[in-house]
């Protein structure tokens, strides 16, 4: 399968994705929102992976420059396929140098929600809302891998002989024994790793060469910034404690703006909110303990001058005037 369909996803995960590009995959993603997920026996897994095929054979010939490798193209309409709660879909690809189906298992979980588990290898995971992980049933056997969308926190079992990585956006993030978060929304053009405990190598992924060290080892209190748009990354001093408190259900704001809070709550609580009026570069630092909505948005009122109007799930902000 053509190399360029691996690069579109790619884009498209990381927000680069041009409006013809996010359209051609979102697309392709509609036509399979509404096949049921369910269990399926060998006959029917491929039955469908041959309506995939053609799904995909039509991508390619009205879009020829638009290409990702199909592996790549079930996983992510696992992600899409699966809004609300948390699901497990399988879905195959065949290696064709070594000849073995590979399974994929996607984690999703929804807006308002969270879920904690373990992976193969007796790690263990903190997802946070609207985030989503793939994992390849190879997982262990030579290598560690996953792929995060979103937001979560490892607790790896360390291994030498098989270090852990993480690929999220244009990273590539790998364990030293630790614990560590991941805040990588592919809409927020921006990951953050900060460390809990141990070391993190972050190296930025390279297609056409090899991949690019940012830091040989982030320790404890410790965070790296990287900004897609601009390939500009920082390291600096945090607490991380605060950081990863949505563990314990407790939102926390640490010099946000006005539009990472929005984006944040609207995973927090599953709600749509709409910004009105001129922003600032003011950055706000408050914390809240799994308190409603309606009084984190009282708080803010307070804190920054707005209005605020709650209709169904759909919030709409008016900001104080300059």
């Amino acid at each position: 399968m053509d190399n360029r369909v691996k690069k579109l996803f790619e884009k498209y995960q990381s927000g680069q994705a041009n409006d013809q590009e996010r359209k051609i995959v979102e697309d392709w993603f509609a036509s399979f929102e509404k096949t049921p997920i369910e269990k399926l026996n060998t006959k029917e897994d491929l039955e469908l992976l041959s309506h995939m095929d053609e799904k995909i054979n039509s991508v390619l010939l009205n879009h020829p420059r638009n290409l990702f490798d199909r592996r790549w193209l079930y996983a992510a309409a696992a992600l899409i396929l699966i809004p609300i709660g948390i699901w497990w879909l399988k879905y195959y690809q065949t290696e064709s140098k070594q000849n073995v189906t590979v399974t994929y298992t996607t984690v999703v979980v929804s807006k308002g929600a969270k879920k904690k588990f373990s992976l193969p290898d007796g790690s263990m995971v903190s997802l946070n809302s609207d985030s989503r992980i793939l994992i390849p049933s190879n997982f262990g056997i030579k290598t560690r891998e996953i792929f995060l969308a979103g937001e979560a926190f490892f607790s790896i079992t360390h291994n030498e002989a098989k270090p852990f990585t993480i690929h999220s956006g244009k990273l590539l993030i790998t364990d030293l024994g630790t614990e560590f978060d991941v805040k990588a929304y592919p809409e927020d053009h921006k990951i953050r790793v900060a460390v809990k405990s141990g070391k993190v190598k972050v190296e930025k992924n390279n297609a056409d060469s090899k991949p690019e060290t940012f830091a040989d080892a982030i320790t404890h209190n410790q965070q790296l910034m990287f900004e897609e748009q601009t390939n500009i990354h920082t390291l600096s001093r945090v607490e991380t404690s605060d950081l990863i408190s949505w563990q314990q259900n407790k939102l926390s704001f640490q010099s946000a703006s006005m539009d990472e809070i929005a984006s944040t709550l609207e995973r927090w609580y599953n709600v749509t909110i709409k910004l009105n009026g001129e922003k600032t570069r003011r950055l706000y630092t408050v914390s809240f303990n799994n308190e409603p909505l309606y009084h984190v948005l009282n708080v803010l009122n307070r804190l920054t001058g707005l209005h605020y109007q709650i209709k169904n799930k759909i919030v709409l902000i008016n900001l104080k005037k300059l």
